[in-house]
């Protein structure tokens, strides 16, 4: 039987860990060179050089693996995300962009290829869905926090969800190189290279700012 998602991370047994350590890899490489539609149980197989009744005894389907492999590329974004200090009164954020807001895109820059992949119309709904819950939970625990005992807590939870829905639309968008002019709607090669980290963490600061 398949581990689910919630145990596999408490195995105690190291030459299980060392092959969901390899799967999770072989994904992940695989992921920069195809779709992940057009990946299959049998590439991570032979990626990871074990045998395709292997990776199903650690995971159930392509989409759990998927989600395992890019929950550790996402600890980085959210502790990012968790460090970068927002205001319910958005008249008191500092006019500079905070080093955490740049660290995050960074974090998505080390595995854009993956993130573009995962937030792309032909991607990973739980990945997608998974990194705005915890983006959200991270910043409505900042918001409710600073306002201790605020009988608005939906409000702030509605904030933090509009903003964790909107940096993961951001990313999306770049990664796939659509603010460059080369993305879907520029018509071109999408690469995401032109538009750098801080000018995208920038341009996302002076937005949750309310700034244009």
């Amino acid at each position: 039987m398949a581990n689910s998602s919630s145990t596999r991370g408490t195995s105690l047994d190291p030459r299980a860990r060392r092959t969901r350590a390899l799967l999770r890899a072989a994904v992940l490489d695989l992921s920069t060179e195809k779709d992940l539609d057009s990946i299959t149980m049998s590439d991570i197989a032979q990626r990871a050089e074990v045998n395709r009744a292997t990776v199903y005894l650690h995971y159930k389907d392509l989409e759990d693996l998927l989600l395992d492999a890019t929950e550790s590329t996402m600890e980085g974004v959210v502790e990012a995300a968790r460090a970068c200090r927002l205001s319910v009164d958005t008249h008191t954020l500092p006019h500079a962009t905070p080093t955490h807001l740049i660290s995050l895109f960074a974090q998505v820059d080390q595995h854009r290829a993956v993130y573009r992949q995962m937030l792309g119309e032909d991607g990973s709904a739980r990945c997608a869905t998974r990194l705005e819950h915890l983006l959200a939970q991270a910043w409505f625990e900042q918001l409710t926090a600073e306002t201790p005992g605020s009988p608005h807590k939906p409000a702030l939870q509605v904030r933090a969800h509009f903003l964790s829905g909107a940096v993961l639309a951001v990313i999306g968008r770049w990664t796939r190189g659509d603010f460059d002019g080369e993305g879907e709607d520029g018509g071109g090669s999408g690469n995401g290279t032109g538009m750098s980290v801080a000018e995208v963490a920038d341009l996302t600061w002076a937005l949750i700012r309310g700034q244009k």
